[in-house]
């Protein structure tokens, strides 16, 4: 939503994982209030990645609350 808001008149493209997008539900409110046309790329692999990422490297590999089930993305495109 910032870089669309910084050049509105280049096309942005976000690419965010899962996660990350049901972490930011928000800024899609944003992008329909201001009718603003941005593509979103969903990689979907079922985890928060940076939780996981920090479990794996500080934490012992102790994961917790890091799977998740998802909505089908696609269902209504």
């Amino acid at each position: 939503m910032g870089a669309k808001m910084a050049m509105p008149h280049k096309q942005v493209i976000a690419v965010i994982g899962d996660g990350g997008y049901q972490m930011t539900m928000q800024e899609l409110g944003t992008i329909m209030q201001y009718q603003d046309s941005v593509k979103i790329l969903v990689l979907n692999n079922n985890f928060l990645g940076m939780v996981s990422s920090g479990s794996k490297l500080f934490h012992g590999k102790r994961y917790s609350f890091t799977e998740m089930q998802n909505p089908d993305f696609g269902k209504n495109c």
